[in-house]
């Protein structure tokens, strides 16, 4: 499988070190950009890295939407919790459906009870 020819392109500004970026800000003008022009230039992603990059990006908005919908869940318990012990009717919660752990899109989630001897 061949791989995808790496690109090069000349920095800019924007790609300076914090070190670089104080001495480009006390040179003049006329020399700001000999100083980049003697910066090596800089690799660009490669196809491969751009793949990985993406699925990466991909799982950190899965996790996102992990933790915002157990987010949810944590707030929708906490509020049955509350409603029992101000005095709601315990017969109209349904545990089974309560405790049950959201149903997320490629995730599989499940919640392990505690055996009392782990202690």
């Amino acid at each position: 499988m061949p791989r995808g020819a790496v690109q090069k392109r000349r920095p800019s500004s924007n790609d300076l070190s914090e070190r670089q970026r104080r001495l480009y800000e006390a040179l003049p003008e006329e020399l700001k950009g000999e100083f980049l022009d003697q910066l090596p230039d800089i690799t660009m992603s490669s196809t491969q890295a751009r793949k990985k990059a993406k699925l990466i990006r991909d799982r950190i908005s899965l996790l996102d939407s992990v933790v915002a919908q157990l987010e949810s869940h944590k707030t929708q318990l906490a509020r049955v919790a509350k409603d029992l012990e101000n005095g709601a009717d315990p017969e109209d919660v349904d545990l089974r459906h309560q405790l049950k752990p959201p149903s997320i899109k490629g995730v599989a989630l499940r919640y392990v009870r505690k055996i009392e001897d782990e202690e």
